[in-house]
């Protein structure tokens, strides 16, 4: 949810359908957050272009998910040398083959000998990459 506030500058509602019997789902106007997100989301940018989730991200194939996805890892410390890491972002509407919205994503690994970046980013590369390869 953060992630997709963040995107669309606004709290966002879940939603878990996008339509039901042939109707859309009701998608109301986001309520504005009130903060500037611009510094925010160029991070989130720069973690996929050349931070954290880069190399994941710069593998063949994945050239069109990198240029509409903007993301941030993270790695928490739990037990020895385990940890809880993540990567959270959304991709931007049009990436994906019929993709009309713009689509937060996360991957959430519990202990994990990993970073967000080299344990939590792959799983959500994997995801869009199969997504993407329903375009061809």
């Amino acid at each position: 949810l953060v992630s997709a506030a963040v995107g669309q500058g606004g709290l966002a509602a879940p939603r878990l359908l996008l339509s039901l019997d042939g109707r859309e789902a009701a998608v109301g106007k986001p309520d504005p957050l009130g903060v500037r997100l611009d510094r925010v989301r160029a991070g989130m940018k720069g973690v996929v272009h050349s931070g954290t989730a880069a190399s994941v991200f710069a593998g063949p194939g994945l050239e069109r998910i990198r240029a509409g996805l903007s993301g941030k890892t993270g790695t928490a410390p739990t037990v020895g040398e385990l940890s809880t890491v993540w990567f959270t972002g959304w991709v931007e509407p049009g990436t994906l083959p019929n993709q009309p919205r713009r689509l937060a994503v996360a991957a959430f690994v519990s202990h994990s000998e990993a970073t967000g970046g080299g344990h939590a980013a792959p799983v959500v590369a994997a995801v869009l990459a199969s997504m993407e390869r329903a375009r061809q």
